[in-house]
This record gives structure tokens, C-alpha cells and sequence, in this order.
């Protein structure tokens, strides 16, 4: 960074800034010539850094041939640092990175130009930002299969996030060990390791490990998380990040691996954020932002998160399996998931998969509006597949996917929601609350939300909602297709604005499979006759079957 500030200060007398404009990414100028070559086995950085001794007419005539095909930089933050200095002539800069691990921490900052930055990897998934170093050599055999090696990090644990429930320990660590490139479970004492887990004893500054068997632990690859953010994008427009692997980032909770923030026009594409302490990617107080054939998986709580953003569209994107550290210690319900966005205005969401979270698939919390999610397919997630939450809406989702999770939906104040086309599929445990196809709860008088962009105040209840065309089915005894743990007050602001027709539903188990006020199990007449609407619907097991629909929608 020093040698960015150098020359930065040597053009300043030369260089003429365009005034900063904000368009959408599918403007974004992507074919920047010469484009700025990195290698982390071949390359150098030395011929940059030599440039900072130069005088800026120097500099200026050499900043073409530094960075180049057959002599590329070296670490991915020098070629951001070139990229900038042609953004600031106002030259669109595009970066190459060869396959390789880089274990750096990168930073864009704000940039005064609208200048494209393209961040791309030669091939797509072989570049690795990394937030783990590794170890080689070290390791001591103990008793018992465990082995021990020096540890002077010292992290500690990470702070409760204000506002947030208390948790364990060990939700607030965050080590990370991977072995042979396969992750291990943390353990807070050294008698509870196992095959596969490991122990961070920091006042004897050891690590111990008991690596799986069969390990061949003289010949193995130890990888240990160190760097807590590893990507870094703030006041920026017009940036493209494609094909990188985002991982191994030691965030503490709440925190994310990659943040993208205050920025407009970015086009992420075919990113894998994974197996990161914490969160995957967020994008927050930003606009005119695409998010597309990418994946958020593997991460300790959340896979993208979504906060304060206008006009984004998250297209083809994967969230399965995180929250496994919110799990570890206990906590599942709070901030964690595939995908959980917040304070959102006009986002659309289309062919999203989230599978085997353990928390939400998918969720939508506190003042959302114009909203749609189209073609998704959530599924075996360990709360409810979606959750929609204080939120003003409107709310569409059509042609969905919603099977086998502890609910399909949960409706928690949320207004203006409209369902279409959906199917919602063996959804629900054992008639436990918040179990249910379709759900609905939240606050009994209204929950009250700020708009933060008109500053305006609205008490939210879930009304004017609309289900038509829907395939509403259980699969196991004890289901139900809606339920609800709300008062007769409260539920009537629900039933009087509710507008319904043309669904399919059924139990094979009970034709009582409607959850009504105060635990009332009424069939699907009862149903009708209590919301009064719905009259177009029918009762009866589906003419294909949900649950080969939410198979195939798996693939």
C-alpha cells in the first residue's frame, strides 16, 4: 500500500479525475487492454515497486508494461494497486490471476472514477484467495493418534454482537484447521478429541489435532485460518469479480470473508465463497448489483448476506450447508443460513438453490420491499425453508420449491406477500410450533419497521396475502399444510385480507390438517369456511407427485 500512495501522489499534479457516475453492471466495459497478468509461482512484484522511485512521467509511460502476460505480479493487491492508478487516468483496468492460492487480504478502496475493475481468475474456481497459512514440518506425535505443533496467534473468543442472544464458546471461536484440504471440528479440551477434531490450548500456545485415519501426517497439507476478511470492495463502481474461490477466512460472528459495501454497477460471477468461519459474501448499502452463478456453502453461519441494497438481482446462486458453527454452539435462529438479506429495496431472486442449512434457507428480515423470488428451491434446511419477516413487501414467489425442512414458510409479519405456482412438500417434524407447510406468527400487535429510505413508520401485519395455484402437501403423520400460534385478534388480520383460489391441498394422514387459532384442527371445508375464501381449491393428492417435483428441482 505504501508504494500505491507514492505514485498516486506523483500523478496527482498530472492527472484530471472524471467526475464519478454510477451506472448499472450490465454497462460494465470489460475488455480493458493490456490486462494486468498475476502468478503466484512466476510472478513478481519488483518491477512495481520499482516504479515508485521513478519520476511520474516515468511512471505514467511504464504502468503498460508492468503486469504482463509472460511477466506477471506476483500477489493479487499489487495488481489491484496498478488497476487503480489506470482507473485513476480514467482506464478501464481488467485483472488475470492464474491458478494458485493466495494467501493475501485484498483491498479496493474508493476510487473518484467510474473507471471499470475487473477481477478475474485465468480459470475459472482454480484461484484461491485464502485466508488459512500453512504448516509445514513441526508436528510432534503425542499418545493416543494426537499430534501438537506450535500456536502463538492467541485469538481468543469474539464478542457477543450487540443486540444478539448470548452463545457458547465455542459459537465465538475461530480457529480453523484443514487437513489435506478437509476441514476438522473444534473441540475446547484436549479429552474430547477424536478422529478429525482438534484442540487450541492457548496457554500452553499449542495445537493438537487427531487427524482422520490413515492421515500420513509427515506428508500432509495443514492448513490453519489466520486472516479474519479477505476481500474487501468499498466506494467503488463499475467492478467485476469473476471465478474466484473465497475461503478459509477466520471472521468473527456476524462478519463476512468478502464485503462489498457502498458501491454501485457490481457483477459478481461464478464466485465460491465457502468454507469460511463465519459469512460467506456480503453486499450491503450498495446498488445495481448482480450476483450470479455463484456459491455461498460451507460457512460457519451465513452464505450471502444482503443488507441495505437497491436493484439487485441474485441469479443461479447455491447456499447449502452453512451455520455449521452457529450449530456447534448451539445457536441456530438469529443471523445465520443460506442466504439472509435485510433492508432490501426491489432485489429479485431467481433459480436460488439453498439446501441442508442449519437455520433458514432463505430470508427476508425487517423492511423489505418490491421483492421477487421466482424459480428457487429450498429444501432440507433445519428451520424453515423461507422466512419473510417485517417486511412491508410486496413480496412475490412464484414457480418455487419449498420440501422436506421444518417449515416451508413463516409468515412473520409480513404484508403484501403474494404465492403462485408454488410447491410446498413434507414440510414439519412432529406438530412442533413454527411446524407447517405455510406458517404464520410474528408479533400479535403489529411489528413496527422504518423505511430507511423515506424515513417513514409502518406497523406491519401479515395481510393482503395471496395464494393461488399452489401445491400444498404432507408427507409424514403430525404435519400440517398451515399452521399458526397467533390470538383470534391477531389472525383475523390475516384471514379478512386473505385471497385465495385454485391450490391443491392434502395429508395422506388426517383431512384435519389445518392449524387454526388456539391449536383448532379443522379439514380442509373448515378451512374455507373460516377464512372465507379458497372456495376454488381442492382437496385430494396431487396428479404428480411433490415429491419428484422436489427432486428433480434439486438437480
Amino acid at each position: 500500500m505504501q508504494s500505491t500512495k507514492f505514485i498516486t501522489a506523483m500523478f496527482l499534479a498530472t492527472l484530471a479525475f472524471a467526475g464519478a457516475r454510477a451506472r448499472c453492471q450490465a454497462n460494465i466495459t470489460e475488455s480493458q487492454n493490456p490486462a494486468i497478468y498475476v502468478d503466484s509461482e512466476k510472478g513478481s512484484d519488483a518491477a512495481l515497486n520499482a516504479m515508485t522511485t521513478m519520476s511520474a512521467n516515468a511512471a505514467l509511460a511504464k504502468i503498460n508494461s508492468v503486469g504482463t502476460s509472460v511477466a506477471p505480479l506476483q500477489t493479487i493487491q499489487s495488481a489491484i494497486n496498478l488497476a487503480t492508478l489506470k482507473n485513476q487516468l480514467n482506464v478501464g483496468a481488467k485483472i488475470i490471476v492464474n491458478p494458485g492460492v493466495y494467501r493475501e487480504s485484498l483491498n479496493i478502496g474508493a476510487s473518484q472514477t467510474a473507471a471499470p475493475l475487473t477481477i478475474e481468475a485465468a480459470t475459472t474456481g482454480t484461484t484461491y484467495i485464502s485466508g488459512s497459512d500453512a504448516i509445514s514440518g513441526g508436528w510432534s506425535a503425542q499418545s493416543g493418534g494426537v499430534y501438537s505443533h506450535a500456536w502463538t496467534y492467541n485469538f481468543g473468543t469474539c464478542p457477543t454482537p450487540s443486540g444478539w442472544p448470548s452463545m457458547s464458546t465455542l459459537a465465538r471461536r475461530t480457529e480453523m484447521v484443514f487437513v489435506n484440504g478437509n476441514s476438522l471440528t473444534q473441540v475446547l479440551s484436549s479429552s474430547s478429541l477424536s478422529p478429525g477434531k482438534f484442540y487450541v490450548n492457548e496457554s500452553s500456545n499449542q495445537l493438537l489435532i487427531k487427524p482422520p485415519v490413515n492421515t500420513n501426517m509427515s506428508t500432509a497439507s495443514v492448513e490453519v485460518a489466520t486472516r479474519s476478511q479477505i476481500l474487501s470492495i468499498s466506494g467503488r463502481s463499475n467492478v467485476v469479480v469473476r471465478g474466484m474461490v473465497i475461503e478459509h477466512a477466520r471472521s468473527c460472528v456476524n462478519q463476512n470473508a468478502a464485503v462489498i459495501s457502498n458501491s454501485s454497477g457490481v457483477l459478481v460471477d461464478n464466485v465460491q465463497a465457502v468454507w469460511n468461519n463465519w459469512g460467506g459474501l456480503e453486499i450491503s448499502n450498495s446498488n445495481n448489483i448482480t450476483v450470479q452463478n455463484s456459491v455461498g456453502s460451507h460457512n460457519g453461519g451465513v452464505g450471502f448476506h444482503g443488507y441495505q441494497d437497491t436493484n439487485s438481482l441474485w441469479e443461479n446462486n447455491k447456499t447449502d450447508y452453512n451455520n455449521w458453527r452457529g450449530a456447534e454452539g448451539g445457536l441456530l435462529d438469529w443471523g445465520m443460513g443460506g442466504f439472509k438479506s435485510m433492508l432490501m429495496h426491489t432485489a429479485t431472486v431467481l433459480n436460488h438453490h439453498s439446501y441442508g442449512n442449519q437455520a433458514q434457507g432463505l430470508w427476508f428480515d425487517t423492511d423489505n420491499k418490491n421483492i421477487t423470488i421466482n424459480g428457487v428451491y429450498l429444501s432440507n434446511n433445519e428451520l424453515a425453508d423461507l422466512q419473510l419477516e417485517a417486511s412491508e413487501g410486496p413480496i412475490t414467489v412464484e414457480n418455487s420449491h419449498l420440501c422436506n425442512s421444518r417449515a416451508g414458510v413463516e409468515l412473520l409479519n409480513a404484508a403484501k406477500v403474494t404465492f403462485k405456482s408454488n410447491t410446498f412438500y413434507n414440510n414439519g417434524t412432529s406438530g412442533q410450533q413454527y411446524d407447517a407447510q405455510i406458517f404464520l406468527g410474528g408479533r400479535s400487535g403489529g411489528h413496527v419497521i422504518r423505511d430507511w429510505q423515506s424515513g417513514a413508520y409502518y406497523n406491519i401485519y401479515t395481510n393482503d396475502t395471496v395464494m393461488t395455484g399452489n401445491v400444498v402437501v404432507d408427507s409424514n403423520s403430525g404435519q400440517h399444510v398451515f399452521g399458526t400460534y397467533l390470538s383470534s385478534g391477531a389472525f383475523y388480520d390475516f384471514k379478512s385480507t386473505l385471497n385465495a383460489g385454485s391450490n391443491r391441498w392434502y395429508d395422506p394422514h388426517t383431512t384435519s390438517a389445518f392449524e387454526l387459532v388456539n391449536g383448532s384442527k379443522v379439514s380442509f371445508s373448515g378451512w374455507k369456511s373460516a377464512m372465507g375464501t379458497d372456495y376454488s381449491s381442492s382437496w385430494g393428492a396431487p396428479s404428480s407427485s411433490p415429491a419428484g417435483a422436489c427432486a428433480i428441482a434439486a438437480q
